[in-house]
């Protein structure tokens, strides 16, 4: 052990004796303070260390103006003063805070009991204590104090905060139904619902969304393959703000050009509001085949006008076939039902060639599906027993594993992925594992849509739905996650997309095609 870490673990040990046993055993009296190995700390120092302890806070704090006159805006003293300010636990007084004075330990300590509503030093100790300044040791000192009490501040003071909040939140509600001048015009009904919208906002989560009653009879759809129109993946993020997440493969959403993130403003003269359900504005867009629908998008703050001809189609979960006699080409659209045993029938035709040396998988605009499915798909590429994804709950997890079915051996093929804004959720759990297990797989084109969680759907009496995650998807071996991240590609290529609308040219699929 080396003379620093040494010198380290003596600070540490010494203090620790100095404030909970120097009544009775009077050690400090025993060493000196040149004894310590410390750095001395100022008041900027110090309200950083408090505040770097409460995490839970919710972010309303930040709208606390700060009265000391030297605290700089946007600062990380302003932040922590802000956070202490939030739970009552230091004054707000227009005077200078002196950030760069120092404090004496005897200061410190009974600072920190009162931060931290614990009891930390006696009265023995004030003479001493006053006569030096602190330290970082001191910082080491009431941390190691809170560990060993098993002290978490952000349960037990949240929890206490949290009972205080509520109590405020139901005195709020009485209040302005009861006293408020304007009572008579308040809509009790509206103010609740924005109230429990927010709290699902809250969650900083873009899959957790609460939909009042007029907005949740179908606030995603995913097909129902059976009826006519344009084919696309669409979703409901937030109410009335409707938008394509993906257009299905070879659909008339595809060949129009939508594309992932256009928010539909208008279907033909028929503006979406915050009164049109998505179930509302799907039946706008149907029926029947052969005729044309005008969807108004927003891309980008671009407005467009893109006119799709609705069909009936039926939709194969995988196409495949033999290019340039030595590449097995596979789309996979989706991983719906069954999709693993139309896989397995595609590696039985590339078992009988035997010039295939290379296997493009194409899953742009592939929205995912169920991610057991996507598990069958691995067990084709990794080993037995070996695990393909995690899903991971609040107190739990499930693993998925390999069960190796061995029936062709993909290390002898160049193995090259076709990805864009489009592929999503199982297809990025598909792509994730396999750049685990295949460090020489080629991505091509452009960053994935990272949603690798999972939710559920919670119904109310009144009609209105609760969408919240409850678990998140990692690939295993290096236990991924990429949501707001990406999956990214290896070599980036634009889609020509004149070339592909006049001469159906794919330039991606040739730029795959090309590489060796």
């Amino acid at each position: 052990m080396n003379k620093f870490v040494s010198s380290i673990i003596l600070t540490l040990i010494l203090s620790l004796n100095f404030v909970s046993t120097y009544a009775s055993e009077n050690i400090w009296n025993k060493i000196t303070i040149t004894n310590i190995v410390h750095e001395k700390v100022n008041i900027w120092d110090i309200f950083n260390y408090f505040a770097d302890y409460y995490t839970w806070i919710p972010e309303s704090y930040k709208y606390i103006n700060v009265n000391y006159k030297d605290v700089v805006k946007w600062s990380k003293l302003e932040e922590s003063l802000q956070k202490l300010m939030y739970l009552d636990l230091i004054k707000n007084p227009k005077i200078q805070l002196n950030k760069n004075k120092e404090l004496n330990a005897w200061t410190f300590y009974k600072l920190s009991e009162k931060i931290f509503n614990i009891t930390i030093i006696n009265t023995e100790a004030k003479e001493l204590l006053q006569s030096r300044k602190t330290t970082n040791n001191d910082f080491l000192t009431v941390s190691y104090i809170l560990w060993n009490k098993n002290i978490n501040i952000n349960t037990d003071n949240n929890n206490s905060n949290l009972t205080q909040k509520l109590e405020i939140l139901n005195d709020v509600y009485n209040t302005i139904t009861n006293e408020h001048y304007d009572k008579e015009k308040i809509d009790e009904a509206t103010m609740v619902q924005w109230a429990i919208s927010w709290l699902a906002e809250w969650t900083k989560d873009k899959h957790t969304v609460y939909f009042p009653p007029l907005e949740s009879k179908s606030f995603q759809d995913w097909l129902s393959w059976d009826y006519e129109w344009i084919w696309a993946y669409v979703d409901m993020e937030k109410p009335w703000k409707v938008r394509i997440i993906s257009p299905i493969p070879g659909s008339p959403s595809e060949k129009s050009w939508l594309k992932w993130w256009d928010k539909i403003i208008k279907v033909d003269l028929k503006e979406v509001t915050k009164d049109n359900s998505l179930n509302e504005v799907i039946s706008w867009i149907k029926w029947p085949s052969g005729t044309t629908v005008t969807l108004t998008i927003d891309r980008n703050w671009e407005i467009k006008e893109i006119k799709v001809i609705r069909e009936r189609i039926i939709i194969k979960d995988i196409e495949s076939e033999v290019i340039n006699n030595n590449t097995y080409y596979i789309q996979i659209k989706s991983f719906w039902e069954n999709v693993s045993n139309d896989f397995k029938k595609t590696l039985v035709n590339i078992k009988e060639q035997k010039n295939i040396n290379k296997i493009i998988i194409d899953v742009r605009n592939n929205w995912g599906g169920y991610l057991t499915e996507v598990a069958e798909i691995l067990s084709y590429f990794v080993e037995e027993w070996k695990n393909t994804a995690v899903v991971k709950y609040h107190d739990n997890e499930t693993n998925y594993t390999s069960k190796w079915y061995n029936f062709i051996d993909f290390s002898k093929y160049k193995i090259i992925i076709l990805q864009n804004s489009g592929t999503a959720s199982a297809s990025e759990i598909l792509i994730g594992t396999l750049k685990d297990y295949y460090p020489n797989l080629v991505l091509v084109w452009e960053n994935t849509y990272w949603k690798w969680s999972v939710q559920v759907l919670k119904n109310y009496i009144d009609g209105s739905i609760l969408k919240y995650t409850i678990a998140k998807w990692f690939t295993w071996l290096t236990e991924t996650w990429i949501d707001w991240v990406w999956i990214k590609p290896t070599i980036e290529i634009e889609l020509d997309i004149e070339n592909f609308n006049t001469n159906w040219v794919d330039n991606q699929l040739n730029k795959a095609l090309s590489i060796n």
